[in-house]
């Protein structure tokens, strides 16, 4: 899946993009548009107004607020030979008086026109729940510069709404690089030896253990190696046979067996949910009748990412038990209004249309026997599989997870059974080789090498039609991401799970695929890095990768770093002792807080973990997970009618650990 603890804790970055204003005498508040709306500056710049959102013209800004006017944007257009500066200048402006402390102050290098960068963001105290971000990006004598203050729950349902703002917000004649209307390279043996370099350099540097690469162009696997081991410390290689959990990527597969489902009249894209699952329901009732099939799979539904229920309590759990949890889960946008990423919904999906397939199998058998006949035997993966069993028995590689310091250790294959009862939406282990069959089918439009069509372009092609912006240039389709990365159209999807991750795209018109798989947790810098090289190769692009890598790793680095500061090098033996004891949520199970003097472990059944404990600027005092694949999870220890609880905030869910009756301190 596309999920680990750090994606639920800390928002991302978007503002790598440039944000401006006009010249507008007066101001003037406009009714929020129903469809996104294009708007054009004094200077010719553009920006879009999400549908639904407030936009309010000042003498020199735009303020554009969500519809929940829980997050104001604001953009502003700065003359300057700063942009460090223009950051201070916007914030005067726009609200006199800003004086939030610093919480990263970053300089991305510079490209695709922009001659300046500066990034900044803000602290805001633990009982704020807010984010507060700045950007100013320079060219020439002008700073293009955009604020961005919001609850944390906002800009969680709202983020890819921000990205379509501020990435889609450009001045005219920026001179972006663009491979447009180009002609890609045939990779020579002198590329491919430039490419491996540089995938072996920069997985020595990030840290990463092992990693597997193949690339087809022109109908057939160009290039195909592993690079590093299958565990840390060991001397086994990773080879293009090797197995690695492919998270997210699954998605990909389990909408191309609705494809063939759909081939064969057992069900369409529009057929209702409740028409292939009848138990299947959300909390809200009249979202549920109208969802189709298609919607569980287009992260367009307005259910917010909520990967917490599976990350804690999995042992023995059945895919209809994940199923009937959907009960108590609402959407916090409307359908079809912005892009909100969820995994249960997915794995819903997946078992809906498997239950026609199989009807008369539980439903994780129905899967199981639908992508075997449809996808996996139908492409010859007979090493692809569900089974954790049997790709443990073979070539595989091991998990790890990463620390607080980001230093990878390897994790307990066991704690990547969350997957079990979900596995629509992230569990299938594969390797390169099976996967390249599977991106030569997308290239071919659905046939098999020899010409014989395995599923119809219609339905094939049906998956990468944009349902909804993830930002000014990508979309999400149908288990796909589609999207445009300098000219150049890209559709594919990437995975994270507790202890691996992958990146799968093609460039359709090019006739070009990749796919690369790790075994660690949360590896996107280095994934990034790679896309980028190939692209770089391919078209001759700018030599920016490795730059752009550093500078990612620096910037995780610096964080880290301050996340660290915050630590307690030796906890409050006496504030741990009064917390320690058993406590439970009702979705998601027991945990039990084991306190030793000034050390402390939390232990979940699924999984282990040592606890520090973390002091906030505004003197509030958490435990924090300190080990694999957990870290960084907070707990915040509360009191709530008259006992202490254990709050695990995130930005649209608050799960509260109740202590039971055993607690330690309550027999005292």
């Amino acid at each position: 899946m596309r999920s680990t603890p750090r994606f639920a804790r800390v928002a991302p970055l978007w503002f790598l993009a440039a944000c401006a204003a006009v010249q507008v005498p007066g101001d003037a508040e406009r009714e929020a548009p129903v469809e996104d709306t294009q708007r054009r500056t004094l200077s010719g710049a553009t920006f879009v107004v999400p549908s639904g959102w407030f936009l309010t013209e000042h003498g020199d800004h735009f303020t554009l607020e969500d519809p929940e006017r829980e997050l104001r944007l604001t953009l502003l257009e700065l003359p300057g030979p700063s942009a460090e500066a223009a950051v201070r200048d916007a914030w005067q402006k726009a609200e006199p008086g800003f004086a939030r402390p610093v919480l990263q102050s970053l300089r991305p290098p510079p490209r695709d026109g922009w001659d300046e960068l500066s990034q900044v963001s803000y602290e805001t105290g633990a009982q704020q729940a807010r984010r507060v971000l700045a950007l100013a990006r320079r060219v020439g004598g002008t700073n293009y510069v955009a604020l961005l203050d919001g609850t944390s729950a906002a800009v969680d349902r709202r983020g890819a709404q921000v990205n379509q703002v501020v990435l889609g917000f450009k001045p005219p004649s920026l001179g972006e690089e663009s491979f447009a209307g180009r002609s890609p390279r045939s990779l020579s043996p002198e590329r491919f030896e430039a490419l491996g370099a540089f995938v072996e350099q920069t997985r020595m540097q990030v840290g990463i253990p092992g990693v597997a690469l193949a690339v087809v162009q022109d109908g057939r696997v160009v290039y195909a190696r592993g690079f590093g081991v299958r565990e840390q410390g060991s001397k086994e290689p990773v080879t293009t046979e090797t197995l690695f959990l492919i998270g997210s990527t699954t998605k990909s597969l389990t909408t191309l067996m609705m494809a063939r489902l759909v081939d064969q009249g057992r069900l369409a894209w529009d057929t209702p949910v409740t028409r292939l699952l009848p138990t299947f329901a959300l909390a809200d009732a009249e979202v549920t009748s109208a969802l189709t099939l298609k919607d569980t799979v287009c992260a367009c539904t307005g259910l917010p990412r909520q990967d917490m229920e599976m990350l804690f309590e999995f042992a023995g759990v059945s895919a209809e038990q994940r199923i009937a949890e959907l009960g108590g889960m609402r959407p916090t946008t409307g359908v079809g209004e912005t892009f909100q990423y969820s995994n249960p919904m997915v794995s819903a999906g997946g078992y809906m249309a498997a239950h026609a397939y199989a009807p008369e199998f539980p439903l994780e058998q129905a899967y199981d026997r639908a992508m075997r006949a449809l996808v996996f035997d139908a492409l010859g993966m007979k090493a692809t599989t569900f089974d954790f069993g049997k790709a443990l028995r073979g070539n595989h590689a091991s998990p790890h997870g990463q620390r607080l310091t980001r230093e990878y250790s390897p994790v307990p294959v066991s704690a990547e059974a969350a997957l079990v009862p979900v596995r629509p939406a992230g569990g299938a282990w594969s390797n390169v080789r099976e996967l390249s069959r599977y991106v030569l089918l997308e290239l071919s439009e659905g046939r098999l090498p020899g010409g014989k069509r395995l599923v119809t372009a219609e339905n094939l092609l049906e998956r990468r039609q944009p349902r909804v912006k993830a930002s000014d240039t990508v979309s999400y389709g149908l288990g796909l991401f589609a999207g445009d990365d300098h000219g150049v159209r890209v559709v594919g999807h990437g995975g994270n799970t507790l202890g691996f991750s992958s990146d799968l795209f093609f460039l359709p018109e090019a006739g070009v695929g990749a796919v690369l798989l790790t075994n660690v947790q949360g590896d996107s810098t280095f994934r990034n890095a790679v896309r980028r090289k190939l692209l770089e190769l391919l078209y001759d692009g700018r030599d920016v990768a490795r730059e752009q890598l550093e500078f990612a790793l620096l910037a995780q680095r610096e964080a880290a770093e301050k996340q660290l500061s915050r630590l307690k090098p030796e906890a409050d033996a006496a504030w741990l002792a009064g917390l320690a004891g058993s406590y439970r949520h009702p979705g998601l199970g027991p945990i039990t807080l084991e306190v030793e003097g000034a050390s402390a472990v939390v232990d979940a059944g699924e999984w282990r973990s040592a606890v520090g404990e973390k002091v906030e600027p505004d003197g509030t005092r958490k435990l924090v997970l300190l080990d694999a694949p957990m870290a960084g999870l907070e707990l915040l220890p509360r009191q709530e009618g008259g006992r202490t609880v254990l709050a695990l905030e995130l930005p649209q869910q608050r799960y509260v650990f109740e202590p039971e009756k055993t607690r330690a301190a309550d027999s005292r």
